[in-house]
């Protein structure tokens, strides 16, 4: 439509305008501004306080920086309706800091804030149009409810017997689960019954069997003990047998060994000697 072509821009003009005044000469704007900044590091919570700058002058220029990119977005038709939403938040400090014409004691000065408070409630009245305005098209409030509506159709088509019997599915349906968890919960009770009764039983039987298990331990472990002592005699027997064979053993190869040792020690002193003998010959031949 031709009138946004033309209204967009001309909306626009004014926060740009108010962009650029804040940018080239912020000293004013910083001024007026510095009390609010303090005031807010005062209000806001330790952790937000600390990202407020002490100086007025950022928060100032930053101010302008960004109405004048959201005012050219506005102007040519750029995501126009968050432009506006942007605009008509910048707008705010920009009226607190410029038209507060409530604090301001000469009369010609706070006549001229006055103005300029009602100049910039007009601009925030237009960007909060702006900001609502869906050019003719569905809202996203309105689409979403649309979309709700046919989900909740879809769900009542695909339930049995179609959407006029919907709400009597949903009770059947309700009814049936409540049905299968009774049954569930008798069933679970039998089964708990039963396991109960069942591990009485298998205690009783272990109270019976326990006495005659106990005996029947006690008795083997008695066989055992006469096997070992029957055993214990013959095995000492043995172990004296091999003792005295290997002591035997031992006495009739140590005349050997000792023999063996002796011929072993004999030949290592002939062949020291022989060594010895070399090596004072080869001394001889190197002093000549």
């Amino acid at each position: 439509m031709i009138l946004r072509k033309i209204t967009r821009p001309l909306l626009a003009s004014a926060f740009v305008a108010s962009g650029v005044e804040a940018l080239r000469t912020p000293a004013a704007q910083t001024r007026t501004a510095q009390p609010l900044v303090d005031g807010a590091r005062n209000v806001l919570p330790e952790p937000a306080a600390a990202v407020v700058p002490t100086d007025a002058a950022p928060v100032v220029k930053i101010n302008g920086a960004v109405q004048i990119g959201a005012g050219i977005l506005l102007a040519t038709g750029k995501a126009p309706r968050i432009a506006s939403g942007v605009l008509a938040g910048t707008l705010a400090p920009t009226t607190m800091v410029q038209a507060a014409f409530w604090a301001e004691p000469d009369p010609q000065l706070r006549a001229l804030k006055r103005d300029v408070f009602i100049k910039n409630v007009g601009l925030l009245g237009g960007v909060l149009l702006a900001a609502a305005d869906t050019e003719g098209k569905p809202s996203l409030a309105w689409r979403g409810r649309r979309r709700a509506e046919a989900a909740k159709a879809g769900i009542a088509a695909a339930l049995p017997f179609g959407a006029a019997a919907s709400n009597s599915a949903l009770q059947q349906l309700a009814d049936r689960a409540q049905h299968d968890a009774q049954e569930a919960g008798e069933r679970a009770s039998v089964v708990a019954d039963a396991a109960r009764e069942r591990a009485g039983e298998l205690a009783e039987t272990v109270a019976d069997r326990a006495p005659v298990l106990a005996e029947q331990a006690r008795d083997r472990a008695a066989d055992w003990a006469e096997t070992v002592a029957d055993r214990a005699p013959v095995i000492a027997e043995q172990a004296r047998d091999r003792a005295s064979a290997w002591a035997g053993t031992v006495a009739q190869r140590a005349p050997e060994i000792a023999d063996t040792v002796r011929t072993d020690a004999r030949e290592a002193g002939r062949r020291a000697r022989r060594d010895a003998k070399k090596a004072r010959a080869r001394l001889e031949k190197l002093e000549r």
